[in-house]
């Protein structure tokens, strides 16, 4: 990557394309009119990421932004430590007072492919004022070498160049700013006219105030390998079959919103396919305190996905584990393909629970047959009782199936120590699984549902009728179970937990096809 040490003025410059990143993270509008989108004709086709930012100050879109960030003072402080950092400005000189009265209706920042592992930074400015722009360059204390390309005067400092290319200005290493002048003359190929960006970016709403275009290659450089939420959004992005990810972000009167379009390449030889669509009707018997609800179908699918990571990274005993407990449950008459995956085939609800010592987790599946559900998971309980015994255990130390009577309904516990345990009932059409009877307690009494919830409708009120998956998260909830596990120790945590606390609830629906799938989520900031 660029190393950001020349003169204060060209480093402001290149620190500017910082914030379109920084700004990435909070930008958005709700105007009907679109943003100027002119720079991608700059960037080559073969960019790894692209990220843009509707700077036009007449766009309600990014007024209303403007306004979201003034909530968030800790973000604001992030982002402006991390372009001081980056730009190293001094004393009398500013973006606000230095850069805002040149810049145009939009900037954009694009990484290149390079060499291994490193990607190379282009900054695409729109320039409003070309003389202040030229005169803003000129306070640098550095004489630059000057060079012609294809008819373009190029300034370069060191190891960064600037070119003004029509109404843009183009800073980065010199081999981008002569890409960004050949794809701008039409003699190399510009983001702006490749298919798969087009289908990436295609829908994306007229009113945001933030785009980000990132390939197959940019998810698996730049995110997958990354820690932390970076990596996080990188392993859910970089599923087999993804050709690229298109994203903007929007301000809403008490929010924000992001809408993902993920375009997928062809299914191959592995015979990978779209998630199953479903009408979401499962929520209404989770209770309106879950913390966190996840909605899909074909469980069995992401369950031995799942798994099977598990196995081979982060806890390879399972394997054995798991072969050993379906082994037992064989002998014990329980098919398991046939007895027990088509209750997660359809429609799924898991929801978390804040309890102590420990939150519960819920399972919901419908069922057509009761009694069959039933045995088999009896079946299946005492075949795992046997196959988790440790080998050469001592008196006592076996897990034990236990029958209970919960909220009026027969249930059934696997103790599997002191404190651990599964329990299941079947009654009503539902199979319910949990870590606790509360769990169980609580679908059983039926009191108010999740839809129920002002969040819930303030989030996903108005999803589609059929989705792929339905997520919703009480975030309250969820920030005051990470500081009793000990996040309110985290010195990163503490600096941003005062906008955290504003952020009151997320929903997530997504919708797709074969080729394609669209994520929208919803922040409720009030």
């Amino acid at each position: 990557m660029l190393r950001l040490r020349r003169p204060i003025a060209l480093v402001a410059l290149v620190g500017l394309a910082a914030v379109v990143a920084t700004v990435l993270l909070l930008r958005g509008g709700g105007s009907p009119t679109p943003p100027a989108t002119g720079a991608a004709r700059l960037v080559p086709a073969d960019a790894l990421a692209y990220a843009h930012v509707s700077t036009d100050p007449d766009r309600d879109a990014v007024r209303r932004a403007d306004d979201l960030l003034a909530r968030l003072p800790a973000v604001a402080a992030a982002r402006d430590a991390v372009v001081a950092r980056l730009t190293t400005i001094g004393p009398g000189l500013s973006y606000a007072h230095d850069v805002r009265p040149w810049l145009g209706p939009e900037a954009a920042l694009a990484l290149l492919p390079a060499a291994g592992s490193a990607a190379t930074p282009l900054a695409v400015l729109a320039v409003a004022d070309r003389g202040r722009a030229q005169a803003f360059l000129e306070r640098s204390t550095a004489r630059p070498s000057l060079e012609t390309h294809a008819g373009v005067r190029m300034a370069t400092y060191g190891s960064l160049s600037t070119a003004f290319v029509g109404r843009y200005l183009v800073a980065g290493p010199a081999v981008a700013v002569r890409t960004a002048i050949d794809c701008a003359q039409g003699r190399a190929p510009g983001l702006a006219r490749s298919a798969l960006f087009a289908r990436a970016t295609r829908a994306l709403p007229a009113g945001r105030a933030a785009d980000a275009f990132l390939s197959r290659d940019g998810v698996i450089r730049l995110l997958a390998d990354q820690r932390g939420a970076l990596g996080a959004a990188g392993s859910l992005l970089a599923q087999p079959r993804l050709a690229a990810t298109g994203m903007a972000l929007s301000a809403q009167p008490d929010g924000a919103h992001l809408r993902v379009r993920t375009v997928l390449g062809p299914a191959g030889a592995s015979g990978a396919s779209r998630a199953p669509a479903f009408a979401p009707r499962l929520p209404g018997a989770v209770p309106a305190d879950a913390l966190a609800y996840l909605g899909l179908a074909r469980l069995d699918r992401s369950a031995a996905s799942l798994l099977g990571g598990l196995a081979a990274g982060a806890a390879p005993g399972l394997g054995e584990l798991l072969a050993r407990a379906e082994g037992q449950a064989r002998r014990s008459g329980v098919d398991l393909r046939r007895d027990l995956l088509p209750l997660v085939q359809g429609e799924v609800a898991l929801w978390l629970k804040s309890a102590s010592p420990a939150p519960v987790l819920t399972l919901i599946a419908a069922t057509r047959d009761a009694r069959a559900t039933s045995d088999a998971l009896g079946r299946l309980a005492r075949a795992l009782s046997v196959a988790l015994t440790p080998p050469r255990s001592g008196p006592g130390q076996a897990p034990v199936v236990e029958e209970r009577q919960i909220a009026g309904v027969p249930a059934f516990a696997l103790r599997l120590g002191p404190t651990a345990q599964v329990l299941y009932a079947v009654w009503g059409g539902k199979v319910v699984v949990s870590t606790a009877p509360e769990g169980i307690a609580d679908v059983r009494r039926g009191a108010q549902a999740l839809p129920d919830s002002a969040d819930f409708r303030a989030t996903l009120g108005g999803h589609p009728p059929r989705v792929t998956s339905l997520v919703f998260l009480d975030f309250s909830q969820l920030l005051g179970l990470g500081e009793r596990s000990g996040l309110s120790g985290n010195p990163a945590y503490l600096a941003v937990r005062g906008d955290l606390r504003k952020v009151k609830a997320l929903g997530a629906a997504t919708t797709g096809g074969e080729d394609e799938s669209t994520t929208e989520i919803s922040l409720l900031i009030p």
